[in-house]
């Protein structure tokens, strides 16, 4: 009996989890719901974990962490990349749902060493990370741009 509640419980789960288009926590979902706005001036007040969808053609949309520095929004992901990172070679236009509201940005990788600083630094104190640790140092940052 526990063996089979068990079983309902784990094929429910599934289900729900891959009938939602949202991602959820570290699974990629799909397209995000949501009315595009116009890109705020600043990103002053950017909550912890964003929302990122990319490949308009078959959404694949994930969770990450973003900072924002006056007009510009960060995120950034590890030397290697990751799955999403060729997606944004492929086509740089993505959606974001910040704080709630969604936004059309297009991606470009920062190579600037300035900039790059600054956005370490910011990374650094938003989510207190090791200054010295190789993701930080060699991670690959991407600038979410108006479009």
């Amino acid at each position: 009996m526990k063996q089979n509640t068990f079983k309902v419980t784990a094929i429910s789960f599934l289900l729900m989890i891959t009938a939602c288009s949202e991602p959820l926590v570290v699974i990629p979902g799909g397209k995000l719901d949501g009315q595009v706005q116009p890109t705020p001036e600043l990103w002053n007040q950017v909550a912890d974990t964003i929302q990122v969808e990319m490949r308009s053609n078959d959404p694949y949309s994930i969770n990450i962490w973003a900072a924002g520095l006056g007009p510009n929004l960060y995120m950034a992901t590890s030397k290697d990349g990751t799955r999403w990172t060729e997606f944004l070679t492929a086509d740089p236009n993505v959606r974001a749902r910040v704080n709630g509201t969604l936004y059309k940005l297009n991606v470009t990788q920062v190579s600037d060493p300035e900039e790059r600083a600054s956005v370490i630094a910011a990374y650094v104190s938003k989510y207190e990370l090791e200054a010295d640790g190789e993701w930080v140092k060699d991670g690959q940052i991407f600038r979410l741009d108006r479009r």
